[in-house]
């Protein structure tokens, strides 16, 4: 039986992320949580009185450091060098696609909190698009992206690179700066001089 003591937010959530990536929405339940952090259920029920509170809570502060880090990169880089470095940050990142894949359960939520922070995330997503084709523009005023192509286009490839992940975590720097050669450079081989 789990014991009862005080529950550490920061593990509650890292342990809160590690239920939803291994058995998603629907399988992501308080007695699990509190199985794997070696508390009662009650103890949860102090801080959520929803699943769907505590989980959209969770989005809400992987999103938040996700934006947070990119106006790091912003205020320090610019044009193609920003969108590089975020495409790095996307993939560090990437459990976020997997949580934005969730959303669609959780649009029906009973819970007003949890429809509340869905309107929060919505808005840092829309704003975390607008930031990168903000630098989709810049970086064509500095000749580094085709004037032809589409903010948008540019824009989503670059924010949906994060698909195209390697198998094992060991590499993603790695993986970030091949894609990034692929998307300045294409895939054509390199003409020998």
């Amino acid at each position: 039986m789990a014991r009862q003591r005080k529950m550490d937010e920061a593990e509650m959530l890292r342990e809160t992320e590690k239920l939803l990536l291994e058995r998603g929405y629907e399988g992501f339940s308080f007695k699990a949580l509190s199985a794997n952090l070696d508390i009662a259920r009650s103890t949860i029920y102090e801080y959520y009185s929803h699943k769907d509170d505590l989980i959209t809570d969770y989005m809400y502060i992987l999103v938040k450091k996700v934006m947070d880090e990119m106006e790091i990169i912003a205020s320090r880089t610019t044009g193609l060098e920003t969108m590089k470095e975020w495409l790095k940050t996307f993939m560090t990142y990437d459990q976020v696609h997997h949580m934005i894949a969730m959303r669609g359960q959780l649009d029906q939520s009973e819970s007003e909190i949890a429809r509340n922070r869905l309107k929060q995330m919505d808005g840092l997503h829309g704003k975390m698009f607008f930031m990168l084709s903000n630098q989709v523009n810049k970086a064509k005023e500095l000749g580094e992206v085709r004037k032809d192509l589409p903010n948008e286009l540019v824009a989503s490839f670059f924010f949906h690179s994060i698909l195209a992940r390697p198998a094992n975590d060991e590499n993603i720097q790695g993986w970030a700066d091949m894609l990034n050669d692929i998307i300045e450079n294409g895939v054509k081989p390199r003409k020998e001089s």
